[in-house]
């Protein structure tokens, strides 16, 4: 569906033939079917308790909160010719054949609920419900020919015998006409007669309403209006001099206002607004802005605005009863207006296209271009009871209905009486400063200014008759003029140099209270007569206030100003030291609409002023307290929220609540309002979510507001409305709650703590393990050290024992081998003395020599440095093997520390022979194999076990 925002523009279709000098308005907003989606033909309107607008309309049930149009399609395909809400917003329809309600689901959206089959059996062929009426808990449907009562959930069906032609609620009870017969009322679910009288025979009532105190009002199809009095049951004609044009163009429906305002609906001339007492007060017309003349239905919103429904469409009719303060009469075939000027009851606009001229106060009349005035015309002023006009060929003077060109100096700019000279007009153009002397009473060129000449703008005499002259672009003179006034006696220039030159600023000069004042768009300056040159005006910048930077100042009537800068608009009355600022006017309510570098403002009256536009002008009035004040009564209404995650999956969630609780996996959100303010104020929104921002933010145009990613937290979305004059409405407020995402919910962050509490005693008991383990390691590392000292020691004392074994062994070697030796030398001295060498004494001394050899004392002392050396070897090895003899385990012993067959032979006493044969017996013995040395084997072995 197509958004579109009620406040398009202000004042679309307002212009001046729909507006009058008192500042009473006609504002009318046109909506077709390409605004509200839906068919040209529009049956019916009304209004709920929200401030929302419904629409019967051909093909379905519209519905607009202020900001969005939104098309219900019709439950069966028909137009929806009949509308009435209850005060619980329930939406009443009824159709061809069809009548039910909507109300609105839980996401805001309209659901309908048929009541057709309650009652249908009751319907003629081609019945069709034209209004409905809620009076108290009743709900009346009112056909052709037949009213339906609905109530507690059943219907009563009251014939009326007759063509009913209009119904209204009068009071509390329902009235209805019936065609050629009379009035009717509906009591206690009968028809009754209310009214009857011949008065009827011949006429059709289309609209009937209450006008004063049980007095009526009847609009007939084709005899005008009638007042009923009910005290003397007379009826007499009621606007009588409208009679012709109601009867043209025919009443077709109306309604009578809360102020006792009466508007009629017509099938042909539109509509029209009366008092009570019959006086017109406005026409509307397609010329005025309507759609189409032809009047389906109307009614009134609470604020007394007008909506009109049609064959073309729907149209937002928005009076303003009392003056507005700002009032904009757009003409596109003006151009662009760059002055204007009152003059006998005529208003004149100069443009960039020529001078165009109307009535003041005429309602319908359009602008009207002066012939031979085309092209820019830049000035228009009073003065004499003359028009004289400043244009781009010269000067024009405008005097009822004459206009004289009365110079050809291209370029009128502005024009001034000259001081003590009231015969004389100064006018500054393209090129030259003119003087104008009145003669024979017309006015005419008189000469230039000689000794000067340029762009000249805005002209000003101060109090000592000085020539102020500022130049469009490079700066300020001050001109002395002779007393001839043809000639510039001195001209001093004030530009670059001065205090006053600002770059890329205008420069201009205007008056204030008799003193000259120039503008540089940053502040205000003036004169010092004293020191010669222009000086900051201090004292005019402190009570201004941001209106010291302005760069246009138009002097009203009874020391009003008008000051303009680029944020607005504001009217002060100055008088000596007295400043009063009395309205401000933003400059936001004409939307860029005034000329850049030529904004002018002519004041009217102390109070009023026009501005100048580029399609038109505006009324200012300072007078007026309607400064867009209704909108800070209003709240906007949350229409539509949504949520979306970041695969576009979305939610619509009910837009009924204050709170709202999101998931963290859709944090995209989407937030749609409304406001029901149905006026010609222009209305942005602004929004601001605390808790991200506390800034309001920019003012825009659309009622959506987006934000994607939402962290998790809470946050209050504000949103309000601003207008043109800068007034809010109230703050519609929503409290938003976004879910943490599952890995920082309760659950997630409970199971965190016990993993971590896990891990912290895994950790720490991992961490114990490890500190044990290196301590292990550390006293494995330490015992290793020990025991490879340890063994450093035994193996040094091992190699030591080994030492002393070995030396001892040869010392036993050494000692037999002496002893062998020494029995050898016996043995053969014994032969060579034979008896000559006793036996006695060779006996003797052979044992003593073999006792020594095979001494058990050496074999001990071996026996016990050998143990000490290789500990338990032989007795392992007698364990072992328990048939070694003593004398192998010496044998096997001194294998063990590597002595040879010649080395052992002294030791055992025997041959070197005999010790091969003792080794062969221990091989035997140790049950080795032939390829086994017995040594190696001997060396190797330990504990049992041969390595």
């Amino acid at each position: 569906m197509k958004r579109f925002l009620l406040i398009v523009s202000l004042f679309i279709y307002l212009s001046a033939q729909a507006a009058n000098s008192q500042g009473r308005t006609v504002n009318v907003l046109n909506f077709n079917k390409e605004h509200y989606n839906g068919a040209n033909k529009n049956w019916s309107v009304a209004f709920d308790q929200n401030g929302y607008t419904y629409f019967g309309n051909s093909i379905g049930l519209i519905e607009f909160d202020g900001v969005s149009w939104h098309l219900n399609p019709s439950p069966n395909g028909f137009a929806i010719r009949s509308i009435a809400i209850d005060k619980n917003n329930r939406v009443y329809t009824g159709g061809y054949r069809e009548l039910g309600y909507w109300e609105r689901n839980d996401k805001g959206n309209l659901e309908y609920t048929s009541l057709t089959h309650m009652v249908e059996d009751f319907f003629p062929r081609n019945e069709e419900f034209w209004h409905i009426f809620i009076i108290d808990e009743k709900i009346y449907f009112q056909s052709f020919t037949k009213i339906y009562i609905y109530n507690q959930g059943r219907f009563k069906v009251v014939n009326s015998n007759g063509f009913i032609t209009q119904a209204n609620k009068v009071g509390n009870q329902l009235l209805i006409a019936k065609k050629f017969h009379g009035i009717y009322a509906i009591t206690n679910n009968e028809l009754n007669p209310f009214i009857e009288s011949d008065f009827f025979a011949d006429k059709s009532i289309n609209f009937l309403g209450e006008i004063g105190k049980d007095s009526l009002l009847f609009g007939t199809e084709n005899h005008g209006m009638f007042f009923y009095n009910p005290e003397k049951q007379s009826f007499k004609p009621w606007a009588n001099d409208q009679d012709s044009w109601f009867i043209r163009n025919n009443i077709n429906n109306g309604t009578i206002t809360h102020g006792k305002n009466v508007i009629t609906g017509t099938i042909l001339g539109g509509l029209k607004v009366f008092n009570k007492n019959g006086e017109i007060k406005h026409h509307i017309t397609v010329k005025s802005g309507l759609q189409s003349n032809t009047v389906h239905s109307l009614s009134c919103d609470s604020l007394g605005n007008i909506w009109v429904v049609s064959d073309k469409g729907i149209d937002f009719v928005s009076f303003a009863g009392t003056p507005e303060s700002y009032t904009h009469f757009q003409n596109d075939e003006l151009g662009a207006v760059y002055s204007v000027a009152l003059y006998k009851d005529m208003v004149y606009a100069g443009t960039n296209q020529g001078l165009f001229r109307r009535k003041w106060d005429a309602d319908n009349e359009t602008f009207s271009l002066i012939t031979g005035t085309q092209q820019q015309v830049w000035d228009c002023e009073v003065i004499d009871d003359k028009i004289f006009v400043g244009h781009n060929s010269g000067t024009f003077l405008v005097d009822d209905h004459k206009t004289q060109k009365i110079s050809d100096h291209a370029g009128g700019y502005s024009i001034t009486t000259i001081p003590g000279h009231p015969e004389f007009l100064l006018q500054c153009t393209y090129n030259n400063l003119i003087v104008f002397s009145k003669e024979g009473g017309q006015w005419k060129p008189r000469n230039t200014i000689k000794g000067f000449n340029d762009l000249i703008r805005f002209v000003e005499f101060d109090h000592r008759n000085h020539l102020w002259a500022s130049h469009r672009y490079q700066g300020v003179y001050r001109i002395r003029l002779n007393e001839t006034l043809d000639s510039a006696e001195q001209v001093t220039y004030f530009g670059k140099n001065s205090k006053i030159w600002r770059n890329d600023a205008s420069l201009r000069t205007f008056k204030i209270e008799n003193r000259i004042v120039f503008t540089n768009e940053e502040k205000l300056y003036t004169y010092d007569d004293l020191n010669n040159e222009i000086v900051p005006y201090q004292f005019l910048n402190e009570h201004l206030g941001e209106y010291s930077t302005s760069f246009r100042i138009s002097e009203g009537p009874d020391h009003h100003y008008w000051f303009l800068n680029d944020n607005g608009i504001a009217l002060f009355r100055i008088l000596g030291t007295d400043i009063e600022k009395i309205k401000e006017f933003p400059m936001s309510l004409f939307k860029n609409d005034i000329i850049p570098k030529e904004e002018n403002i002519v004041p009217i009256k102390s109070n009023q002023a026009i501005l100048c536009l580029e399609n038109g002008y505006a009324l200012l009035d300072a007078r007026a307290s309607t400064s867009g004040s209704r909108i800070i009564q209003k709240k906007p209404h949350l229409r539509e929220v949504s949520i979306e995650s970041q695969s576009g999956d979305k939610e619509a969630l009910s837009p009924y609540t204050s709170n709202l609780s999101i998931p963290y996996a859709k944090n995209n959100l989407v937030l749609r309002y409304s406001f029901p303010l149905f006026s010609c104020e222009d209305i942005k929104y602004q929004f601001k979510v605390e808790g991200l921002s506390d800034e309001w933010s920019i003012p825009d145009e659309s009622p959506k507001l987006t934000i994607n990613r939402l962290p998790a937290g809470n946050y209050t979305i504000l949103a309000r409305t601003i207008n043109n004059w800068d007034n809010t409405s109230l703050t519609h407020q929503l409290q938003i709650e976004v879910n943490p995402p599952w890995y920082q919910s309760p659950l997630a962050i409970v199971s965190y703590a016990l993993v971590f509490m896990g891990l912290f005693f895994m950790g720490r008991q991992i961490t114990v393990k490890r500190v044990k383990l290196k301590e292990k390691h550390i006293q494995e590392e330490k015992e290793r050290e020990l025991i490879q000292l340890r063994n450093e020691k035994l193996k040094n004392e091992l190699s030591f024992k080994s030492h002393q074994l070995a030396n001892s062994a040869m010392g036993i070697i050494k000692k037999n081998e002496f002893l062998i030796s020494l029995k050898d030398k016996l043995k053969k001295q014994k032969q060579q003395l034979g008896t000559r060498f006793p036996d006695k004494y060779y006996n003797e001394l052979i044992k003593k020599i073999d006792t020594n050899i095979s001494g058990d004392d050496d074999w001990r002392l071996f026996e016990h440095n050998f143990n000490q050396a290789h500990e338990t070897f032989l007795q392992n090895l007698k364990g072992e093997y328990p048939e070694l003899t003593p004398s192998d385990l010496r044998l096997c012993a001194f294998l063990r520390i590597n002595l040879t067959s010649k080395e052992i032979a002294p030791l055992l006493g025997i041959s070197v022979r005999g010790v091969e044969n003792h080794r062969y017996r221990v091989r035997k013995k140790l049950n080795l194999s032939a390829d086994t040395d017995l040594t190696e084997f001997i060396l190797e072995w330990q504990n049992g076990s041969n390595q």
